[in-house]
């Protein structure tokens, strides 16, 4: 995301956050972490966010069971567009990782 829309971004992403805790039951994830990875390029922030589930059947649960077209999802969506708008063009990334508990360090 050009750093030019940083306030923006943040302020948008404060709502997508509220919402999404306004409808929790909506979402099976255990956690959601976001944060700001480190790089080298003055002009741009790279966001990420890390959604913990507790298994990969709750996470398939999830896929299989938001609505998008569900009128109550409206917010979400209109949330989604407007993410979609703030960031650089070809730049959203999206990877599941799927972790390995026996080389978890606790």
């Amino acid at each position: 995301m050009s750093k030019a829309n940083a306030k923006k971004f943040l302020e948008m992403m404060n709502r997508f956050v509220e919402w999404q805790k306004h409808n929790r039951k909506k979402f099976y994830y255990t956690r959601s972490t976001f944060g700001i990875v480190r790089d080298d390029d003055p002009s741009t922030e790279t966001w990420m966010y890390v959604d913990e589930y507790k298994d990969q059947e709750s996470y398939d649960k999830f896929e299989e069971s938001f609505q998008w077209s569900n009128p109550e999802n409206a917010g979400f969506l209109k949330l989604k567009e407007e993410f979609a708008s703030l960031i650089v063009p070809d730049s959203y990334k999206c990877a599941r990782v799927i972790e390995k508990p026996e080389l978890r360090i606790t």
